[in-house]
């Protein structure tokens, strides 16, 4: 019956929404009074929708309970419903978008309910007979106690209870273990092993497996593939991670129940509209100063949705704290209470005292000695003439949990600092970006510019900081708070272009970059580079044309160049200044910041270059390809030591992995054609000026910044110092060629190129971030929901 319901649904739901398809494209064409059955036909189709959609509330809300095809009613119900809405919206105004729209969401519910949930319609075909045992009957096969009272099996720890079943006779499709799990207890694991016609007397053992996820019915089952009857088998289940679960019953040929992915459905429904409006859309072809106001408006969305995406994932991965609770810490870190100590203290040394044993050694940086041995010492701290230290910057410090702490008396929290910190520079990297093509690129199409605002806050990097937040991300994401709206006001003060330069925002442009450098002292090269093309922007602000010529050599330092240099430099000079005189008198040296000194995973003061180290961190933070697998994670990336035959730290395990940014944003391919696009400037100084505006900061620096890595070694969440920087590069690059294209065939072929690299980094990126956020392994068992959720979107078929 539940079958018949079900089919019945799907039927009248792809029924209806063809009604309307039909209506749609009737719509857009010339038109002509419909005819009286035609016009009943489409009321009997409204009518027939509105029932569709009681069926899907009446779902929604528990009153329909039907566990074989759970999600299926309120997914065809709103699928009639969506499409009714878009009918009636496209008849006061003609959307050519809205029969693609139609189009793409039967398209991706048919699949859905189809092709990847095929496991559901596996018992359909065969003669499979249901068995089910209940908990007592289970208990007499193995060595467990039940639970009278609740009828059921208690099992604990991460020993393996074995059930066993003898003398089944029949075919098995699947194993369904009805389960319950204590609160905290989040997965089980199931092993089977069985014997079948073609091994009679002897198991093969673990010939399926599988992890039964809490909240997750459909992982209930696990399906089975043998070769006829089975003769016996054994069901092994055990808690994962020292948890608590409670066996039911265990069937064998239960129907597997359906399982709605939201997501791949929305993938498939935004990528089928966004192909239709990138290729056939006028409004999308329009340049951006001639569609502003769709622009921002899209700006505003993307951001919303990224900033909304940044705080879920923060409140998600507290799970129960409270705000307040979060808010009162009476300890912290390295950054938000030892330095903040120290500085109430007047000290620029952490109060934290060293062992004697520590201060007695004459060679105190191999800390696999210092374990070996049972020498107290604090981990990753700057150890320096018999103080500790810290080498991360103070621009955190003293800007936000110095003044929280003098304030409130509690220390700022590390997740609560990175969130903070990652909306600021989620909100800077938009307004950068669009000052970026409002100044540089006008003429670049709407549809393009709206897909590289996507592309870039999707592989910023910053979503490595925010998927995990502690200590280390601190740094990162208080220099991604600071560097996009440097770049921003040094764009819109109008030093890169032909404008005359803003002095106010010159001004904040100075002050924010030498700024950068006290978060995060990796950004003092992009804050030498800001400097470089400050002074190049000299004689253009030095430029007066009420005053009369006069010698050319006096011409760059008239009263407009000298206040100019003053709003340009001197932010810079005073912050480089208080650096300075922070690392003097710390190490005696106003450039040494005090790594080499740390105590952490090697002795730096005595490491050597080898040029193959940093081709192993270029190969890997640049190159290195994903593979698709079928199982968790779905999309993976493999590090590539290179053979390069010495020590070459990888945070891969407690920070994951992911792809190179070449195969994160496919327009960073664009750098193979800059030759050409160089070429094409005009003029020998724009050439000039163009190569040092786009090669130094988005190519050079982040090279470099990923070489220099060779000592402290590779975690993915570095990815912020330079991922965005050097795609900014590629987007100029595309954007100036695109411009020059008159070949109506080139340009389609570039429109369906920057479609492919929008899904390509939402689907590559997307999942390889929300992995490193909501992982599930031995490193971090916390999320098995999460890393379920992923695999369904990609292994449809288990």
């Amino acid at each position: 019956m539940n079958t018949f319901l079900f089919l019945l649904m799907f039927a009248v739901s792809v029924a209806v929404t063809a009604v309307f398809l039909h209506e749609i494209k009737s719509d857009l064409k010339v038109k002509e009074k419909a005819d009286d059955k035609l016009a009943k036909l489409r009321g009997l189709a409204r009518c027939t929708a509105v029932l569709l959609i009681f069926i899907a509330a009446a779902e929604a809300i528990g009153i329909i309970k039907i566990t074989e095809y759970k999600g299926a009613f309120l997914l065809l119900g709103a699928t009639a419903g969506i499409s009714m809405l878009i009918c009636t919206l496209n008849k006061k105004r003609r959307y050519n978008t809205a029969a693609a729209a139609v189009k793409a969401l039967l398209a991706a519910v048919i699949l859905e309910v189809t092709l990847f949930n095929i496991p559901t319609y596996r018992l359909w075909f065969g003669s499979y007979g249901e068995m089910s045992f209940s908990a007592e009957e289970c208990a007499k096969s193995s060595s467990v106690t039940l639970r009278h009272g609740n009828n059921d099996i208690l099992l604990q720890g991460d020993h393996s209870t074995v059930f066993t079943f003898d003398n089944i006779g029949e075919e098995v499709a699947d194993v369904y273990v009805d389960i319950d799990f204590e609160k905290g207890t989040k997965a089980a694991r199931v092993s089977i092993d069985a014997s079948d016609e073609t091994t009679p007397d002897t198991y093969r053992y673990g010939i399926a497996s599988n992890n039964i996820v809490r909240n997750k019915p459909h992982s209930h089952y696990t399906q089975l593939h043998l070769s006829g009857n089975i003769s016996s088998m054994k069901v092994n289940i055990f808690p994962l991670y020292g948890g608590t679960v409670y066996i039911k019953g265990i069937s064998f040929n239960k129907q597997i129940s359906m399982s709605i992915s939201w997501i791949r459905i929305a993938l498939i429904v935004l990528a089928v509209c966004f192909w239709h409006l990138m290729m056939y859309s006028k409004t999308m072809q329009k340049s951006y100063s001639k569609s502003k106001n769709l622009c921002r408006t899209a700006a505003i969305f993307i951001t919303d949705i990224a900033c909304l995406a940044a705080v879920l994932v923060t409140f998600v991965k507290l799970d129960n704290y409270s705000i307040l609770d979060i808010m009162k810490c009476s300890s912290g870190n390295q950054m938000t209470q030892e330095l903040v100590d120290a500085f109430e203290h007047g000290s620029t040394h952490l109060l934290e005292e060293p062992s004697k044993e520590l201060n007695a050694l004459s060679d105190p940086y191999v800390t696999s000695y210092l374990d070996s041995e049972g020498i107290p010492y604090s981990w990753d701290h700057v150890y320096f003439g018999k103080k500790y230290y810290s080498y991360y910057g103070i621009g955190p410090v003293v800007l936000l949990f110095l003044p929280y702490h003098k304030l409130t008396g509690y220390y700022f929290p590390d997740s609560m600092a990175i969130l903070l910190f990652a909306l600021i520079g989620i909100i800077g990297l938009t307004k950068l970006y669009m000052a970026f093509i409002r100044k540089l690129f006008p003429k670049t199409t709407a549809g393009f510019t709206i897909i590289g605002l996507i592309i870039i806050q999707t592989v910023s990097g910053i979503w490595f900081s925010i998927g995990r937040p502690l200590f280390y991300e601190i740094a990162l994401s208080a220099g991604f708070a600071v560097l996009p709206w440097a770049a921003y006001f040094l764009i819109s003060a109008g030093i890169i272009g032909k404008d005359k330069p803003s002095l106010p925002r010159t001004a904040i442009a100075s002050t924010l970059f030498a700024f950068s450098v006290l978060c995060r002292p990796t950004l003092v090269l992009y804050c030498i580079a800001a400097g470089l093309f400050l002074l190049m922007a000299l004689p253009r602000a030095a430029a007066d044309g009420k005053a009369p010529a006069k010698k050319k050599e006096n011409k760059l330092f008239n009263a407009s160049g000298i206040r100019y240099l003053v709003c340009a430099l001197l932010p810079m000079v005073c912050i480089g200044l208080v650096q300075m005189w922070y690392n003097y008198d710390r190490f005696g040296s106003p450039f040494e910041f005090g790594i080499q000194y740390s105590l952490t995973i090697n002795d730096f003061t005595r490491t050597q270059f080898h040029p193959r180290l940093s081709w192993v961190a270029i190969y890997n933070y640049f190159f290195n390809p994903p593979v698709f697998v079928p199982g968790y994670p779905g999309i993976r990336t493999d590090f590539q030591f290179l053979n390069s035959g010495g020590f070459f730290y990888a945070d891969t395990g407690c920070t994951y992995n992911t792809s190179g940014v070449f195969f994160l944003a496919l327009p960073m391919f664009a750098y193979l054609f800059s030759v050409k696009a160089l070429e094409a400037v005009r003029g020998r100084a724009n050439r000039i000026s163009t190569a040092i505006y786009i090669g130094i900061p988005c190519l050079l620096i982040p090279f470099g910044i990923v070489a220099s890595v060779w000592e402290s070694g590779y975690a993915a969440r570095y990815m912020t110092d330079f991922a965005w920087q050097s795609l900014l590069g590629a987007f100029a690059i595309i954007f100036f060629l695109y411009g020059r294209i008159t070949d109506p065939t080139k340009k389609k072929f570039l429109n369906g190129f920057m479609w492919f690299s929008l899904m390509w980094a939402l689907v590559v990126a997307g999942t390889q971030e929300f992995n490193q956020m909501f992982r599930y392994d031995d490193y971090a068992p916390d999320f098995p929901e999460m890393a379920y959720e992923v695999q369904r979107l990609f292994a449809f078929w288990t």
